[in-house]
């Protein structure tokens, strides 16, 4: 297990590298500069000028790139075009209000979408099953955006029940909670739903049965445990993809976070800020999967047994030598 994890932790490197090189590309590509952005249209040429040259704005793309990844590997990531500090210095202040609407987003969705997931899958084709899988779909199939729209439409600009920007009280987190959650728990509900049917068809649940067992004890000990792996992945992944959908979420709400900090620095044209918010996040996100795949050791018994047969054999060939 710790060569696997040691393995997925160097992998990081291309990762990263890949990243930044994108992103790094699409931004010093795109139309304008970033001292127009800076100073404005008002701006005369020659101030433009002047300050896309202390930028090294006019340096090749090859040059600035390995620059900028020589720089990094140094631990400097540069300063922002629009503030001047350093990087990171914004994005770990913004960082909490991000973690905080993604943590809270795929807890609810979990609370959701495993209970109903289950009782669908153990009360199949009943009308709680059509109905939540009719939901499911139509949440799935729904744009955050628009559900963040439609929230703010309703509760905030015709019921006036819920602020629609900012987080200046708790009741700020509601709809941004909300719409964040309710496609994770649909896609868990799912999930989790036809994970439960394939378990639950298993010889041994069958078996379990046969023994007289409760069938709260086959549910929960025999099949729910082992229809818990692929919704495990699928959870880690829409955490990971919390943290990037908030970027969306964040603009809509006025959120001071990580995601409203990057869509601000592509407006601008702040490379070094864009390009370090979202190898941020890549990193948060490669560093999620890893802990969902070193969970899995210790939800699976079978991969349990793996490991340990594998630490036997190494013992045995190390006694042997």
């Amino acid at each position: 297990m710790l060569k696997y994890i040691i393995k997925r932790i160097l992998l990081l490197i291309p990762v990263l590298i890949g990243v930044s090189f994108i992103v790094f590309t699409i931004m010093s590509f795109t139309p304008g500069d970033p001292a127009t952005a800076i100073l404005g249209n008002g701006a005369t040429k020659e101030d433009i000028q002047k300050l896309n040259e202390e930028l090294g704005y006019y340096d090749p793309f090859l040059e600035r790139y390995c620059d900028y990844v020589i720089n990094a590997v140094q631990g400097d990531f540069g300063d922002s075009y629009r503030s001047g500090e350093p990087v990171f210095d914004e994005i770990f202040s913004r960082f909490p209000t991000t973690i905080k609407l993604a943590i809270s987003a795929i807890v609810l969705a979990v609370v959701i979408g495993i209970p109903i997931g289950m009782l669908s899958a153990i009360k199949q084709y009943s009308i709680f099953d059509v109905v939540s899988t009719v939901i499911s779909m139509f949440m799935t199939s729904v744009p955050q955006f628009w559900l963040a729209l439609m929230g703010i439409l309703i509760f905030s600009v015709q019921l006036h029940i819920l602020p629609s920007t900012g987080l200046e009280t708790w009741q700020s987190y509601i709809m941004p909670v909300f719409t964040l959650c309710l496609p994770c728990a649909a896609n868990i509900i799912r999930l989790t739903r036809s994970s439960m049917l394939e378990t639950i068809r298993q010889d041994y649940v069958r078996t379990a049965r046969a023994k007289g067992l409760p069938e709260r004890v086959v549910i929960w000990k025999h099949a729910f445990r082992n229809a818990l792996l692929p919704v495990i992945t699928v959870i880690g992944i829409n955490f990971g993809y919390q943290l990037g959908g908030a970027v969306l979420i964040e603009s809509i709400f006025g959120i001071p976070g990580v995601g409203m900090l990057t869509v601000n620095s592509i407006r601008q044209k702040d490379i070094p800020q864009t390009t370090a918010s979202i190898l941020f996040l890549a990193f948060i996100y490669v560093v999620i999967m890893l802990v969902v795949d070193v969970l899995y050791a210790y939800v699976d018994p079978r991969l349990k047994s793996k490991i340990i047969k594998s630490r036997v054999k190494v013992v045995g060939s190390n006694k042997k030598a």
